[in-house]
């Protein structure tokens, strides 16, 4: 093979290394964003449905304090009754944050993150 030959074959070997180089890093852009994107939607959604179970359990809880308050004579009580209930279990939430929220939100954000999904991408 003469040295022209040979300068000319490596020429190509780089570039087809850079193209591949290129084609990878593409390949992992798009997957970072698809990834992103996907948890992005799945905490917007979850969110939503936050945002009206919170709602209907302010109604729920309205309503409750209204019947006990009509039951003790006093819609007072009724409402105090409950917010005694709702810092007893703010008390407790924050006492056992880290097992019930902060570990299973971590651990379900690095799973939609690096997990594959059901098609294995």
């Amino acid at each position: 093979m003469k040295r022209d030959d040979l300068l000319v074959t490596a020429g190509e070997t780089i570039a087809y290394a850079e193209d591949y180089i290129d084609t990878k890093l593409e390949i992992v852009k798009l997957t970072v964003a698809e990834r992103g994107s996907k948890t992005a939607a799945d905490l917007i959604a979850g969110a939503a449905v936050g945002l009206l179970a919170l709602i209907a359990l302010s109604m729920f809880t309205i309503a409750l304090a209204i019947v006990i308050g009509n039951a003790l004579g006093s819609a007072a009580w009724g409402f105090t009754i409950i917010g005694i209930v709702f810092v007893a279990l703010a008390v407790i939430i924050f006492l056992l944050r880290k097992h019930l929220l902060i570990n299973p939100l971590l651990k379900a954000l690095l799973s939609s993150l690096f997990n594959p999904g059901p098609d294995g991408k």
